[in-house]
């Protein structure tokens, strides 16, 4: 009989007012550093002391921001491991009331056989702005890793003055091959990328953000916008190009806000 092993579970909750920290509560394995900011933008960088993610984990989110600006980071990409056990659960909950949000976390790994089920709510006002980008990699290509069975289940929703504004889900389970190669939908690429960016930022933005897209040609880049969203879909082979692409892309919509450990 297999034995139960301990599993990781962490929570942090962090209000921003003002511009100044106002509470931060962390316990388990969820860790924030705070480092220096020399301009009005503060940012925050998470961690997971686990070292990934595995069945039956659970990490709690909760970000409260009033009149501040906030870049957010990860240490690391977050890995998601095989494991035996119900699945890991993430649960993140955001509201941000005349505030910047950049919401940049590192890439998300996930294993062959590994279990994960992730929720994200965002709250937003009609005076906010939210740069909102999240990667997935389905296996890694330098380590000739395949992904042939998983269990993976990622919903965003967005919210105006508690309406809902934007939904964004992906749902794979059980023999994945069939998504992974179907041409109508990652033709063999192991790395996808998001980019949301709602608020009035959209409109500064667009114009030269569309012609910054057609400019791409080492990654498969689109582009939409409607309803004053504004949304970047990318696939790309590897992590490698991806992030490259994204650096790019995401320096001309932020500039000087993109946080320093996506330059490590």
């Amino acid at each position: 009989m297999l034995k139960k092993l301990e599993r990781s579970h962490g929570a942090l909750d962090i209000v921003y007012k003002n511009n100044k920290l106002i509470k931060i509560y962390q316990c388990g394995c969820s860790k924030v550093l705070i480092p220096n900011s020399y301009n009005e933008n503060n940012e925050l960088v998470f961690i997971n002391t686990a070292g990934g993610i595995t069945c039956d984990d659970s990490i709690k989110v909760k970000l409260n921001l009033v009149d501040s600006n906030i870049s957010l980071s990860t240490q690391a990409a977050e890995k998601i491991y095989a494991g035996i056990g119900n699945e890991a659960k993430i649960d993140i909950d955001i509201s941000v009331k005349n505030s910047n949000l950049y919401w940049l976390p590192k890439e998300l790994i996930l294993f062959n056989r590994s279990k994960l089920n992730r929720r994200i709510n965002l709250h937003l006002d009609t005076s906010s702005n939210a740069v909102f980008c999240e990667t997935s990699i389905f296996g890694r290509k330098a380590m000739s890793e395949k992904i042939q069975n998983l269990s993976y289940s990622d919903i965003w929703k967005i919210f105006i003055n508690s309406k809902i504004k934007h939904v964004e889900s992906i749902n794979m389970s059980n023999n994945i091959m069939n998504n992974l190669n179907n041409k109508f939908t990652l033709k063999n690429h192991a790395a996808i990328s998001t980019i949301l960016v709602f608020g009035p930022l959209v409109e500064c933005i667009k114009n030269d953000l569309n012609k910054i897209v057609e400019t791409i040609d080492n990654v498969n880049c689109e582009l939409s916008m409607w309803d004053n969203k504004l949304i970047v879909r990318s696939i790309a082979n590897d992590n490698y190009e991806l992030k490259k692409t994204l650096n790019f892309i995401l320096e001309n919509i932020i500039y000087d806000k993109l946080p320093k450990s996506w330059y490590l």
